[in-house]
């Protein structure tokens, strides 16, 4: 039994399929794959929340996210799904690399849980920040 607290008044929740040959293991690091939809495994910056359960490839998980989605216009580089959004002129758009020298260093405001082109309508998981890009 878990002595962790848990606490999730105004949490938002949502159900992915985990990808093929991946895994999600309770309370670990959600990640999104290279498919919309799909989640993994995951360390690093790139998260997107928290398994709430075990579960092996193929099967649906259900993740605590980080942000509220919201929905977004998309901009002329496009959205691609698990990927950091900057805002450019009415839109948010994939970001640029982030190279380390602070050359491309852009406000992040979300991470794309879809992938769009130019003028499509898709979720945005907001996590507003003024760190590097991608």
């Amino acid at each position: 039994m878990s002595t962790a607290i848990r606490r999730l008044a105004h949490a938002t929740l949502a159900e992915f399929t985990v990808a093929t040959g991946q895994a999600a293991t309770e309370g670990g690091l959600a990640t999104a794959s290279a498919a919309d939809g799909e989640v993994q495994d995951g360390i690093g910056d790139d998260g997107i929340g928290i398994f709430r359960a075990t579960a092996a490839a193929g099967a649906r998980v259900e993740v605590t996210l980080f942000g509220g989605v919201e929905v977004v216009t998309v901009g002329a580089n496009g959205a691609t799904y698990g990927t950091k959004a900057i805002a450019v002129a009415g839109a948010f758009e994939d970001a640029p690399a982030h190279d380390s020298s602070g050359a491309t260093d852009n406000a992040i405001y979300g991470i794309f849980m879809q992938s769009g082109v130019a003028g499509d309508k898709v979720g945005m998981m907001l996590t507003a920040s003024n760190r590097g890009s991608a």
